[in-house]
Formats: structure tokens, sequence, C-alpha cells
């Protein structure tokens, strides 16, 4: 493991979220790059698993879909960090989901970290609509329509309890926001706790 975590500790869990165009992927990655071993999981691919019966993410009866995929992933993200590997999810994971992580983690006895990007809304639009064209998972288009992406950025203005965990990157380069992150890692800033 990079230097900035206890040697000889079970590989972390970081939880990167924040709404769509908040930096997640591109952070991600390179906070990544100061492990080894390691394993980045975008848990947007999760959804790209279902071809009949999608509902979007971010209407209100997409709640059991969700929960369901995110469940997936939580499983997925075990096994790596089971397998020796810290692992870094990029993905959208508001402070209910949470649990869906954590009871899948809570047997790898691995800390986990939350972390959510939140630059202000004018930002996120900004960012969200300039990816038009992008695909980060094959064959899926980075979401560019600004409807959901507020219905999103709304889901982490308040987060009451998590508000510390927030990062304002709204004026930050991802390599900034990357240190940023890795300090906050190394101090434990937003450990939930042992898993």
């Amino acid at each position: 493991m990079a230097s900035g975590y206890p040697a000889g500790a079970r590989p972390p869990v970081l939880l990167l979220t924040g709404p769509p165009g908040s930096g997640k992927s591109t952070v991600a990655r390179l906070v990544a790059d100061r492990f080894d071993p390691v394993a980045c999981v975008e848990s947007d691919w999760f959804w790209t698993t279902i071809v009949r019966g999608h509902i979007q993410p971010w209407l209100a009866e997409a709640d059991a879909q969700n929960r369901t995929v995110l469940k997936a992933c939580s499983t997925a993200v075990a096994e790596l960090a089971l397998g020796g590997y810290t692992v870094i999810v990029d993905g959208i994971i508001v402070p209910t989901q949470l649990r869906l992580f954590t009871d899948a983690l809570r047997r790898t006895g691995g800390d986990v970290h939350y972390i959510v990007l939140r630059p202000a809304l004018d930002v996120t639009l900004r960012r969200a609509t300039a990816r038009a064209g992008d695909e980060r998972i094959a064959g899926h288009p980075a979401l560019v329509e600004t409807g959901p992406v507020r219905v999103m950025w709304r889901q982490f203005r308040d987060l009451g309890r998590y508000e510390s965990h927030v990062l304002d990157n709204g004026s930050e380069d991802a390599q900034e926001t990357a240190d940023r992150v890795w300090s906050r890692l190394g101090e434990g800033t937003d450990r939930l706790g042992p898993a």
C-alpha cells in the first residue's frame, strides 16, 4: 500500500460520491494511483447490467432498483477488499444508502471512508453539460441533462450528520481535489469506522 495509510492496516475502502459533474471519476482515478494494489469501482456500471425494466435512478420509483444495484456493487467491493485491494468506489451514494455498503463491508475489517464532492450547483451543471459525447462506460454516454443533474445535486444539498464529509471542490482542479481527498484519508477525517 502507498504511504499515507498505516502499514499493516487492512486495505481501506473509499466511497467517493457526489452529484454528476462533481468530478468523482477523475478524482477517484487520481487517488487510486496512490495505492497498490487497488481497485476502482464505478457503480454506474452495475446499472448498465439491467437490460429490461430499467428505471432512471433519479426517479422516486427507482428506490427498490437502486437498493438492489447498490447491494450488488457493495458485495463486489467487499470481495475486492477481502482479496487485499484498497477499493475506491466512484458512484452516487446518498446517506440513506450507506448502510448497504457498511453492512457488506463489515466482514472485511478495514476502514470505510465517505467523501462527498459537492461543488455549487452552477459549477456542477457547467461540468456535467460539458461532458456531452463522453463515455466512461462503453455504450453509455455521460449524463448531461440538467433536470436529473439538479435532482441529484439536491440529494446532496443537506447531509445532516454527514455534512462534515463534504468537499466543495468548485474552485479546484482534479489534482487539487485528489490531494485534499488523500490528506483526509490519511487523517481519518471522513472515516465511518471499521466496517
